[in-house]
């Protein structure tokens, strides 16, 4: 019984495997209607010698197939549909996160004047000095504040060693319990004390 239940939570995590899944599933349904209907079929054609002996065949068969064929078109839509939701989700994260990173590099202080913060160069994981040698080459690069990088989770390069938030014990632990804002920016020039 746990076996099974850690083969369901494995499956409903997995939302890749559910779809495909619901596509061999529905194949499998589909097939099996028209092999039932060809069954019911093939039955009524070997009674020949009376029409209502055929009825049953042809009822039962043909419903049954009707309905497998039914089940597997809507697990194959169903299937369809899961996928599609899975991209558009990946796709409004993507755009999510453009969106903040461009209202977050045209915020302006009280005065009027243009943020002062440091702008950092945002990779997928990670983020870099712009004069970062792993970026050399590269195109369609976004560039973000520290404070931005650090609120998606990136990480700073191990190369170029971008400016980091410094944080104290105590905010780490806000920070692990929910709440807690970030302290000031490192330059990342500094060396770590041993």
């Amino acid at each position: 019984m746990k076996r099974l239940r850690a083969v369901w939570q494995s499956l409903w995590a997995d939302v890749d495997r559910r779809v495909r899944l619901g596509r061999i599933l529905g194949l499998a349904f589909v097939t099996g209607g028209f092999v039932v209907i060809g069954v019911a079929w093939n039955g009524a054609a070997g009674i020949n010698l009376r029409i209502d002996s055929q009825f049953p065949y042809l009822l039962s068969g043909g419903f049954l197939g009707l309905g497998l064929i039914v089940t597997g078109c809507t697990l194959l839509f169903l299937a369809t549909v899961r996928a599609e939701r899975t991209v558009l989700t990946d796709k409004f994260d993507e755009i999510s996160t453009l969106l903040g990173r461009n209202l977050n590099r045209l915020q302006f202080s009280a005065n009027g004047a243009a943020s002062t913060n440091g702008q950092v160069v945002a990779g997928t994981s990670v983020y870099h000095r712009a004069e970062c040698r792993i970026l050399q080459g590269k195109q369609g690069l976004t560039t973000v504040t520290v404070e931005q990088a650090d609120a998606e989770g990136l990480k700073p390069c191990r190369v170029c060693s971008p400016p980091v938030i410094e944080r104290s014990e105590e905010e780490e632990g806000a920070e692990a319990s929910g709440s807690g804002e970030p302290a000031a920016v490192s330059s990342g020039d500094e060396k770590p004390a041993p």
